[in-house]
């Protein structure tokens, strides 16, 4: 697995393949170039799942936002939802301190009360903090394998089955393919600083984050296949086959 991904980008008709990416790359600061790079994401997933040694072609577009989308709105429910959800009850629980505060305020009047009072209220926000950070680390562990089910099965429902996300969160290639993954933010920054010290390497700058990409999700899709596979086929996939646009 390990010595696979770094060579994946760099197979087959790599280099129309990397030009059409980066393209994809600049513009993904708009909302449909980021949607055909999240849905040639998936095609990844699917080409690993079925055994392809080499990347699939990125082309067909419409097959590729239908896909997209899927992966845009299973992104968006694992991310702005529980943020959604976090925002309100902070709120909630501040009001709820604001007014608890405001009427215990009056009846505290020795210094050490006013002490307990706050070391209460620290222990409460600490406590509220480190939950938050290990839903947001659940979160983003469960994302990628999220999106491999997806793929797999191609359904937006399977994406949150506790059942079978759990059995890919507990695989041991799983773990490992995510740990190797939380490398690349300390690499690609580190090529991109050596590419912009000339000017080929500027030029190809943009090609970095859709090879960096493509390595992510090979890694996910083998470790997913490998140790997963039983689990993630209790959803019944009909395949579609679009033809290029």
């Amino acid at each position: 697995m390990l010595d696979d991904a770094p060579s994946y980008p760099f197979r087959g008709p790599w280099l129309e393949r990397t030009a059409r990416g980066s393209l994809l790359v600049l513009g993904s600061v708009l909302l449909a170039p980021a949607v055909l790079l999240a849905g040639y994401c998936i095609r990844v997933l699917e080409a690993t799942f079925e055994g392809r040694e080499e990347p699939p072609p990125l082309e067909g577009w419409r097959d590729l936002s239908r896909r997209g989308v899927g992966a845009v709105a299973i992104g968006c429910c694992y991310l702005v939802g529980p943020l959604v959800v976090g925002a309100v009850a902070g709120v909630a629980l501040g009001s709820v301190g604001y007014y608890a505060l405001g009427v215990l305020a009056p009846l505290v009047t020795s210094e050490a009360a006013i002490w307990g009072v706050s070391l209460v209220a620290a222990a409460i926000a600490a406590l509220l903090a480190l939950v938050f950070v290990a839903v947001t680390l659940v979160i983003y562990y469960l994302l990628p394998a999220a999106l491999a089910v997806y793929a797999r099965t191609g359904t937006v429902r399977a994406a949150f089955d506790r059942s079978t996300l759990q059995g890919i969160a507990l695989s041991g290639r799983y773990f490992l393919s995510m740990a190797v993954l939380q490398l690349l933010p300390l690499v690609v920054p580190v090529v991109a600083v050596v590419c912009l010290l000339t000017v080929v390497g500027t030029v190809v700058l943009p090609a970095i984050p859709f090879v960096a990409v493509l390595v992510s999700f090979r890694l996910v899709g083998v470790a997913v296949a490998d140790a997963s596979g039983r689990v993630v086929d209790n959803h019944e996939r009909v395949p579609e086959r679009v033809p290029a646009d």
